[in-house]
């Protein structure tokens, strides 16, 4: 198991996509299967301490438009619309506050082989609230 911080504050998502190259790179040159996890890849904005505990945030989200965002990506995500997405992830990133940037899914997609990639993924838990973040477990599929 090799794990890697992905909350990247110095360099942008294409050299996110590069690492993601070499993970790939090495995973070919190994001939050994291998799962890859990234985690951290919806909204992300919590909840501040004023606003949790009147609405109980940790059932909620924060944002609306963070909710039809993630949404979206979801659909995008299942149809392998991955082009697309890659187009907007910095927007999203930015916008609807994704953890980390948003780093571990750019090296997830480097990995994937970024906007060649058309698996069309599986919602494997129905998208749910927490503490004002959107949560989902999706597998990206691989030939």
């Amino acid at each position: 198991m090799i794990s890697i911080a992905a909350w990247c504050t110095v360099h942008d998502h294409d050299e996110s996509r590069v690492i993601g190259e070499a993970i790939r790179a090495a995973v070919e040159a190994s001939d050994s299967k291998v799962l890859l996890v990234a985690s951290g890849s919806l909204s992300h904005k919590i909840w501040s301490n004023k606003e949790y505990a009147p609405n109980n945030g940790t059932f909620t989200i924060s944002s609306e438009f963070n909710r039809q965002m993630d949404l979206r990506v979801l659909e995008m995500w299942q149809n392998g619309d991955h082009a697309t997405f890659l187009k907007m992830l910095s927007d999203y990133a930015r916008h609807c506050s994704g953890e980390g940037s948003m780093h571990d899914t750019a090296m997830l997609y480097g990995a994937l082989g970024w906007d060649k990639y058309a698996g069309q993924c599986e919602i494997v838990t129905d998208y749910f609230p927490s503490s004002g973040t959107g949560q989902v477990n999706v597998l990206f599929p691989v030939a």
